[in-house]
């Protein structure tokens, strides 16, 4: 007996941030090490686009038991990297949608990631900037709530530097259908 399936719905999620540098290496190095520190380096990471389902929740990473080692971790991700010297920021934003102004009602949450070479105050303006306009352009209808922000920066030491920040999810609803 074979039964249908729908696609994976995003469950429990965690957000972190870190930073790395290696004078060996970009992704071998300091992106590894950028892995270590936001502590998801035991993991093949996997990214997403940017909406998180109504029925998600956020867990800190002393809540969870983390998939076993190897496994996927599928991420809504934003990387930087730059070269010695240079200082790379990495920062995402995320604020629930509700249906109506009283906030009762959630529909989902919307994503956004920003990298490049921005000062921290200068990659959450643009980060405010970037969300308000998805909002505006593509879910108007939606009243958005309160933004949330993951932000992370590194001035480079060695000779390859990588900043990231993530929201991660850990498991998942796969809902049957039946035909």
């Amino acid at each position: 007996m074979v039964k249908k399936v729908g696609n994976l719905i995003p469950n429990t999620f965690f957000i972190t941030k870190g930073s790395g540098a290696s004078d060996l290496e970009k992704h071998a190095g300091s992106y590894h090490m950028a892995l270590y520190d936001a502590g998801i380096s035991d993991f093949n990471i996997m990214t997403y686009s940017s909406v998180i389902p109504a029925t998600a929740h956020l867990a800190t990473m002393d809540e969870l038991d983390l998939p076993p080692f190897g496994s996927e971790m599928k991420t809504i991700m934003a990387v930087s990297h730059g070269y010695q010297d240079e200082f790379v920021s990495a920062g995402v934003v995320y604020a629930w949608m509700y249906k109506d102004e009283n906030f009762d009602e959630k529909v989902g949450g919307l994503v956004c990631e920003v990298s490049g070479r921005y000062r921290i105050e200068e990659l959450e303006s643009r980060l405010i900037r970037v969300i308000n306009d998805l909002h505006q352009k593509t879910y108007g209808k939606y009243y958005l709530g309160e933004l949330n922000f993951i932000t992370e920066g590194i001035t480079i030491e060695k000779r390859y530097g990588t900043a990231l920040a993530a929201l991660c999810f850990v498991d998942f609803l796969q809902p049957e259908i039946e035909e």
